[in-house]
């Protein structure tokens, strides 16, 4: 199967776009613009100045990727883009099976800031961007601070 461009991107609905703000208010600055969402549930955005900004939302690390929306435009037919985007991982999980569909981007079973979350096919699935948002999001808001290395232990509730 070959991978193309609409199938590393994605746009969005409002409630997904409401969930991340949200979710991530807490990283992200006042009066962000979106820019690009990858299948992966990363975005890239802008803030007041010019510079694009990139949300990794498997490791809640916020990076600067271009100065400027015409360099990052640059930047998508370079191979940094085959970084943000993991092109050859994308086309393993499509022809796993799982492909995403309209208002929905991959998440994680591990998160890659853990030793165990891999960028691999076991550790992805599709769904709703607005639940994946949310969950990274809230998740790795209470893991902000920890050292590396740090035991977490989770005790999920009904």
């Amino acid at each position: 199967m070959t991978i193309s461009w609409s199938d590393l991107h994605f746009s969005p609905n409002t409630q997904a776009i409401h969930s991340l703000a949200t979710s991530w208010q807490w990283l992200l600055p006042n009066g962000f613009t979106p820019i690009l969402f990858s299948i992966l549930g990363d975005m890239f955005f802008q803030e007041a100045t010019e510079e694009v900004y990139w949300l990794n939302t498997g490791t809640g690390e916020v990076t600067v990727v271009a100065k400027s929306a015409e360099h990052f435009n640059e930047l998508l037919a370079a191979d940094e883009a085959n970084n943000w985007f993991m092109p050859n991982l994308v086309e393993q999980l499509h022809d796993a099976g799982k492909i995403p569909t309209e208002n929905q981007c991959y998440t994680y079973v591990t998160l890659p800031i853990f030793a165990e979350g891999n960028y691999d096919i076991e550790n992805l699935n599709p769904v709703p961007a607005s639940e994946h948002f949310a969950m990274t999001g809230d998740l790795l808001k209470h893991l902000q601070g920890l050292k590396e290395g740090a035991t977490v232990n989770f005790a999920i509730e009904d």
